[in-house]
This record gives C-alpha cells, structure tokens and sequence, in this order.
C-alpha cells in the first residue's frame, strides 16, 4: 500500500470548482511554473535580506560604541558597491532559475541567489546602522583609488583595480575539491565571444557600451539574456556569471585587507565572499568546458 504522502501532486487527480487546479481557475497551467519560480526568487531575496538583518541585529552589541566609517570610506564604499555588483548576481541567478534547463547549472543559480541575496542583507544592515546610503552617490569604486569617470570604473586596464600586483593566475583553484581545471591559466583576455549577439572582444571601444563595474554585463547583454530561451540559457548565465564573479574579486581583495577596512565584520564578510567566488569560479570553468563553451573576455 502506497503512502499518500509520498507521492508528488498529480495533474490529473479532480479538482472542484474553486480550487487551484480547477477550470474556472484565472491563471493559465503553463503559466502557473513560472508564476511560481518568479515568486520563490522574489521571496528568497526577501527572506536572505532579513537574514542578513538579523545576522547584523545579532552583531550589534559588538560594535556598540563603534564610531561610524567615513562616507567615503573603504567599508561604506565596499558595502554600497558590493551590493549593487550583487544584486546584479542575484538577477542573473534568478533569470537562470526561470528560463535554464540544465539542473546542475540550475542548482548553482540557487546557491549564488541565496548566499548573494543573504550578503545583500548583511551589508546594508552595515549602511543603515552607518546612517549611510545603500546606493554609492559618487564614482563606483572610487573608495579604491578609482576615479575621474562617472561610473568610477576605468577600462583602460581592467586587470588593473587595485595595486596592479593582482594576478588571477596566481589564485590556487587546483586545491579545492572541484576536479583538475586549471582556471588560472585561463587568459579571458584573449577568448572569442561565442556567437550570442554580444559585442565582439574587437568591437570599438568608443561604441562599447561600459558596465558600472568590472564584470558586470550591460544592460544589453541583460536584456538579450532575459530573451533567451532553452540550453542557450544555461550557457550564457555561466559565461555572465563567471565574468561577473572575476570582476568582483579586486574589491573583496580590497576590502579584505586591514590597511584598507578597519572594522573586522566587514573585512570577514569580504574574505569569505572571496574564499567562496574563488570556488564558484572553478566549478563554472569546468562546467563551461563541458559543455563546449568558452568564458567571456573581462569587459
């Protein structure tokens, strides 16, 4: 005898009038999975921006009698920017988790959507005790010695965003459990675009339109990647994911550091973002190797 509750939901059991499954319902069934998959994206951003309150609710006592950073401090800077490079990580997570197909890559997106969306909480916990802005009113990054452009960010040398000693060869991917991919010898610099409609790594440089930081796609390359539909999907999230993870890793190094950020909360969440994009960056290089996909050239 088979246990009821061991068995998923069937579409084909009766329904009566007036309930979720019944004709006279208003929402279209081929509508209702993806109705359902934007609602739980939305509602895990919400419940990991009240975690992370809480985790700082939680932290408060420590940091009582603690004079507020600066504006233009590392740590308000940090916070501000970082939460804006991540609410861009979590759009793409959640478009991944709406219109991907692959589970694995599809599982990936729901760990960054809730480890990002939990961050998100935390730091603008840190801005509202600050009595800061969460939007960085000024140059993005400029609490990094970057400036002089409205966006903050200068693509001249986009592999220069700290001291220019920074080498992504140097980060040991190889001793982590995630197989033998050596991403570090990757260089992103020199890769094709894979034919996707986005700007050719050749394109003029005057006519390129310019993220707000290293990393992060444009609003074209958002609009084209919120149009696709089947396993281009999948692939293109992890080509945008892994640039947007690269991108980031210049300002958790920063802000890691204690001759940057004097308070140690912001300094941990910043080394733990690192230790755990470092991870995620070689489990998508394999997955893009795999799958017979090249990595995007860092913008």
């Amino acid at each position: 005898m088979t246990d009821s509750s061991d068995r998923p939901d069937s579409a084909d059991e009766p329904t009566t009038p007036g309930s979720p499954g019944s004709p006279d319902d208003t929402v279209e069934p081929s509508t209702r999975p993806r109705l359902l998959l934007a609602l739980g994206g939305a509602a895990l951003l919400l419940f990991g921006v009240g975690l992370g309150l809480l985790i700082q609710a939680s932290l408060a006592d420590d940091a009582t009698g603690e004079a507020s950073p600066a504006p233009n401090s590392a740590a308000v800077g940090f916070a501000q920017d970082m939460t804006r490079h991540h609410e861009q990580g979590v759009e793409l997570a959640a478009i991944e988790l709406e219109h991907g197909t692959d589970p694995e890559v599809r599982s990936m997106a729901f760990d960054i959507l809730t480890a990002q969306s939990n961050e998100i909480g935390q730091m603008q916990s840190w801005l509202t005790r600050w009595g800061q802005p969460v939007t960085n009113p000024g140059p993005t990054m400029a609490w990094m010695g970057h400036g002089g452009s409205d966006t903050g960010h200068d693509h001249s040398d986009p592999a220069d965003h700290t001291d220019g000693s920074h080498d992504h060869g140097s980060t040991d991917h190889g001793s982590m459990d995630h197989g033998d991919g050596d991403h570090g010898s990757t260089d992103h610099g020199d890769m094709s675009m894979p034919p996707s409609g986005a700007p050719a790594p050749d394109a003029d440089a005057s006519d390129a339109e310019q993220p707000a930081m290293p990393g992060m796609a444009t609003s074209t390359e958002m609009e084209q990647f919120r149009a696709m539909r089947g396993p281009e999907v999948d692939i293109r999230f992890l080509q945008l994911m892994l640039r947007h993870h690269e991108g980031g890793l210049h300002m958790m190094e920063y802000a890691a550091d204690p001759a940057n950020v004097e308070q140690p909360y912001v300094r941990d969440l910043a080394a733990s973002m690192k230790r755990t994009q470092d991870k995620e960056i070689s489990i998508i290089t394999q997955m893009l190797a795999l799958r017979g996909a090249q990595p995007l050239p860092m913008n």
